[in-house]
């Protein structure tokens, strides 16, 4: 029985206008949709199950403000598992009070928990930041 040779991809007419490396990168890079929460309590998404805890990723020098590296976080919503980037400090902050009402005490212990996240506008008065500041809040389902 002889072996059925997988075709070269350029011979494939309906990938012929790419090369092989960029869809081996594509491949590589296991590229997620972005998940993005729209302002206000009435946008709240529901039912988003944390799949990791967060990463660092590595964005562009032109794309970058400040530094390139950025945390993400990998979230499912509506079944689809999604990239979040988990850059703001409240989103962090949020992480972390949600980690110490529940007692954990390593990130990895977020996995797999059922939450809803929104964000609001308030005014924030610290000794580091006065302002109106876009806020994220993190419940528990």
């Amino acid at each position: 029985m002889t072996e059925k040779k997988k075709p070269e991809m350029s011979k494939i007419s309906w990938l012929s206008d790419f090369t092989r490396k960029s869809i081996k990168t594509s491949a590589d890079v296991d590229i997620k949709p972005k998940l993005t929460i729209e302002l206000g309590i009435e946008n709240v998404k529901e039912n988003i199950i944390i799949l990791s805890e967060p990463y660092l990723i590595e964005i562009p020098k032109a794309k970058a403000i400040g530094t390139n590296e950025l945390l993400a976080i990998n979230l499912e919503y509506l079944g689809i598992e999604h990239q979040f980037i988990a850059q703001a400090g409240s989103f962090r902050f949020q992480l972390g009070v949600l980690m110490e009402k529940l007692g954990y005490n390593e990130p990895s212990e977020l996995i797999d928990l059922s939450i809803k996240i929104w964000k609001t506008l308030e005014y924030i008065n610290t000794p580091s930041f006065k302002g109106k500041a876009v806020m994220y809040h993190i419940e528990l389902m």
